[in-house]
């Protein structure tokens, strides 16, 4: 899990520290945990809706555009017009690789919303916040937070309230208030950060950053109420895109979305890998299941 994480770090300019937290606060680190009250599911815990929508705008600068462009916009939301292929996109979220690069897309889509909110860069607290409730949600709830810190969280949000009492009750029954379930989130996400790393770090999202190297921190927070030391693994140097195979394939005319044996096969380059790799392993036992099974 963490090569996939550590890959993704480099790829999309997301502190590592960062992502690897919110995967464990969000699955411990479990690439298959599914959530019993909504469709959350994968390391990173992915509703249907924000995956189709992340996979639509950022898979094809990160080597799945043939995944990207089977989604379309909708009315209500990204739509894929096939349900094998909807099906197909969407199990994709158990996928450690993919997912950890989608979560780091993400991360960084959230931090360009709240900057303008807050006025600063946001800590890990408030990154989580606005992948907990969305940016759009996090920016009402940080509006909110500032002008009246001591206001009911559950009579604002009633909704992410039902799906997720532990963080907007007491264990008691009480309402938390804005502040208190804001305190919430930022301790379960320094907790789980490495030692020393409760503010996230951002470079230009795409760049790579040298292994073990990271961008400072651009702002002071709290330093993590606890955590264990967790040694960086090793990154593996990738093209801008997955594979050099799947950039180079033209978009179809009609969207068709290929075997997800076949992208793991091309986009992951299975057989040019170095056998000692754990990702490339994982990968290729991936795709044998797939195409055991015809998928």
């Amino acid at each position: 899990m963490q090569t996939a994480i550590a890959q993704a770090s480099e790829r999309t300019g997301v502190d590592f520290g960062y992502l690897l937290a919110q995967a464990k606060v969000e699955s411990s680190l479990n690439p298959t945990a599914k959530a019993p009250t909504s469709s959350a599911t994968g390391l990173f815990q992915f509703i249907e809706s924000t995956w189709l929508d992340v996979m639509r705008r950022h898979g094809p600068s990160l080597g799945l555009g043939q995944v990207a462009s089977a989604i379309q916009p909708g009315s209500r939301g990204p739509v894929v017009s096939d349900p094998v292929q909807r099906g197909q996109i969407l199990a994709l979220r158990n996928d450690p690789q993919v997912a950890s690069l989608m979560a780091g897309a993400l991360a960084q889509d959230n931090r360009d919303a709240l900057v303008p909110v807050l006025g600063r860069e946001p800590d890990a607290g408030e990154l989580y916040l606005a992948h907990f409730l969305g940016s759009g949600g996090a920016s009402r709830f940080l509006t909110a937070l500032k002008r009246s810190p001591d206001a009911p969280a559950p009579a604002l949000f009633g909704k992410a309230a039902a799906a997720n009492r532990p963080i907007f009750y007491s264990p008691g029954g009480a309402p938390r208030s804005l502040s208190g379930v804001m305190d919430v989130l930022r301790t379960k996400i320094e907790r789980a950060m490495p030692a020393g790393d409760a503010a996230p770090m951002f470079s230009q999202a795409g760049a790579f950053l040298p292994a073990g190297v990271f961008a400072p921190a651009s702002i002071a927070s709290a330093p993590a109420t606890s955590g264990t030391p967790v040694t960086r693994p090793q990154m593996q140097r990738y093209p801008t895109s997955l594979g050099a195979a799947a950039a180079a394939i033209p978009a179809p005319t009609m969207p068709q979305l290929p075997k997800i044996s076949t992208l793991l096969r091309d986009n992951f380059a299975l057989g040019s890998e170095p056998a000692s790799s754990s990702a490339g392993d994982h990968a290729r036992r991936a795709y044998a299941r797939l195409k055991a099974f015809g998928l």
